[in-house]
């Protein structure tokens, strides 16, 4: 027999033995079980917060948004739109470093008005500052272990900007504290936010 024609009897017999070692085990392998296809949330910003806060700290009568358990954004609005009054939202992330070295991931600008303020219950913050002639951009970020949680507040001219700065570091001191108790920065997982 040529080495030619013995190819297709070797391919035909690892084909038949494939088969056979698949038959072999005797017992009938049943459907796959269902999997999980969404992930919930580590944390949601939106459990240390409510519109009394908002009211007091922002000065807006607001309507909470939590998001959903799965994607935990939670977002404060005016209810009257036309207001003019800021929009206050809180997300986070996981992050396995430091708030510096996510910070050199961000490209702030050299001139930006950077912030480290002092917070209660975490490993660090940073405010930044963008006054415009339209509105008000703050946006600050405090540390708990691997959680990073993210205050951003825009707000329409005409603005008070001391108030706002004071209202963000208010609201990472209640976020920082509500995550430390509930030891959310200190468990390893997922982040809805990378995904």
């Amino acid at each position: 027999m040529s080495r030619r024609s013995a190819v297709p009897l070797q391919v035909a017999g690892i084909a038949v033995l494939g088969v056979l070692l698949a038959a072999c085990g005797g017992e009938k392998v049943g459907p796959k079980p269902d999997l999980p296809t969404t992930k919930t949330a580590l944390w949601n910003p939106c459990d240390g917060l409510d519109v009394a806060f908002v009211k007091q700290q922002y000065g807006v009568a607001s309507t909470k948004h939590a998001g959903s358990p799965e994607k935990p954004e939670c977002r404060f609005t005016p209810e009257d739109e036309k207001s003019g009054d800021p929009v206050v939202t809180a997300n986070y992330i996981l992050f396995p470093g430091t708030l510096d070295d996510a910070w050199q991931t961000m490209g702030q600008r050299d001139d930006a008005d950077v912030r480290r303020p002092r917070i209660a219950d975490a490993d660090d913050a940073r405010i930044v500052v963008n006054a415009t002639k339209k509105q008000l951009y703050v946006t600050g970020f405090v540390q708990n272990g691997v959680l990073i949680q993210q205050v951003d507040v825009v707000d329409p001219k005409p603005y008070d900007e001391a108030r706002i700065v004071r209202a963000v570091e208010q609201t990472l001191t209640v976020l920082s504290r509500a995550a430390d108790q509930m030891d959310a920065g200190r468990s390893p997982g997922p982040s809805p936010s990378a995904s």
